[in-house]
């Protein structure tokens, strides 16, 4: 059962790295390519790409929760 938790916990933080490289790559390309037709396109896959960070950011937490609440308590 172990290697399932790991598994989920390495492709989500896989999922989180692509998605914090592709938010300010697409950030960048919407401010560079303001007001053309592909500005749009890219727009729309910042916002999708932020939607996904935000999720796979949930579920990373969820699944380190244990490990957060240990070092937030200060225990050694």
């Amino acid at each position: 059962m172990p290697n399932k938790t790991l598994r989920k916990r390495a492709a989500i933080s896989l999922i989180l790295l692509f998605a914090s490289i592709m938010m300010p790559v697409s950030a960048a390309i919407v401010h560079i390519t303001h007001e053309t037709p592909s500005s749009h396109t890219w727009l729309h896959i910042h916002v999708v790409v932020a939607v996904i960070f935000t999720v796979a950011g949930i579920f990373h937490v969820a699944y380190n929760l244990r490990t957060l609440k240990h070092y937030l308590s200060g225990k050694k």
